[in-house]
């Protein structure tokens, strides 16, 4: 089932000129160990329209200054808490990584996707649950409004005096990179990503044999076109990209999925696995950081 590739494109497509009615006010930065303020860094809650009558909430952090400054939109994965495991300090995870990069210089613009953390929904639109055909069309349309979220994003990003609107980067984990690598082959305003853990297989689509929804077994194969990385993949060369993937991971299956969109992603691209389990990534987090202050500086 080919799709014309002028034809996927037109349907992520979406009017620039809607207004972004953007909201931004300060939280604090407070150092979890001693509890006393940081200086180095500054936090700011933010909010701003998207299509579909849809607002975007993020949290931003960015080193004390003026600026301008490189900025990284970060997404997380199938989480309910949704960004707040990139940006929230717990005694488990004390400096998390939208934090650990401002102290070191960037912008991150930490962004719930449509359906979870604080746009989370009454159902598991957008999870990884092949076992719910029931939710096929749902999860279509959780995906693409979740890329357009990101091109809105960056629209606001190109609002503010203290951004260099040409050094945005992408940090997408798990299905920040099923979102991502749509994200980046269709706005070329960013120019470098780093993509964790991701792949395109089976482990991400709609089981339809032998359930009640076996008559719509077409229609799960094209919402698998219109929105798995896989399409998306080889248009991707204007973009520099940090490829990480887990040598035992169980949530995409194995180094087969991974590999199998590896193959089609356009260069430049480099690709690097470690040794563990889908959620064993955080070693390799300072690779990605040099790797876009590189591309961004």
């Amino acid at each position: 089932m080919e799709i014309p590739e002028e034809l996927i494109r037109h349907l992520y497509r979406y009017d620039r000129s809607l207004p972004l009615l953007a909201t931004c006010e300060p939280e604090p930065a407070i150092d979890l160990e001693t509890r006393a303020p940081r200086t180095d860094i500054v936090r700011e809650r933010v909010t701003f329209g998207s299509t579909h009558d849809e607002r975007v909430l993020a949290t931003i952090v960015k080193p004390s200054g003026p600026g301008p400054f490189a900025a990284v939109i970060v997404q997380h994965g199938s989480t309910p808490s949704g960004r707040h495991r990139n940006v929230t300090a717990t005694p488990d995870n004390p400096n998390p990584v939208a934090v650990e990069w401002a102290a070191m210089g960037l912008m991150t613009v930490v962004v719930d996707a449509y359906g979870f953390g604080s746009r989370e929904a009454p159902d598991n639109r957008g999870r990884l649950t092949p076992t719910r055909p029931d939710l096929m069309f749902r999860t279509r349309d959780q995906r693409m409004q979740a890329v357009q979220d990101l091109m809105r994003t960056v629209d606001y990003l190109e609002t503010r005096q203290d951004v260099r609107s040409d050094a945005v980067g992408y940090h997408g984990v798990s299905m920040g990179t099923r979102i991502g690598v749509p994200f980046i082959a269709l706005d070329r305003r960013v120019k470098a990503a780093s993509l964790f853990v991701g792949g395109s297989g089976d482990y991400s689509r709609f089981v339809t044999a032998g359930t009640d929804f076996a008559d719509l077994a077409a229609d799960e194969e094209l919402i698998n076109r219109l929105t798995d990385p896989y399409t998306f993949a080889p248009w991707t060369g204007h973009v520099a990209k940090h490829v990480v993937n887990g040598e035992q991971d169980r949530t995409v299956r194995g180094r087969e999925p991974a590999e199998r969109l590896h193959s089609v992603m356009a260069d430049p691209k480099e690709i690097h696995w470690y040794d563990g389990d889908h959620g064993d990534y955080a070693p390799s987090l300072p690779g990605a950081l040099e790797f876009l202050r590189r591309h961004l500086a």
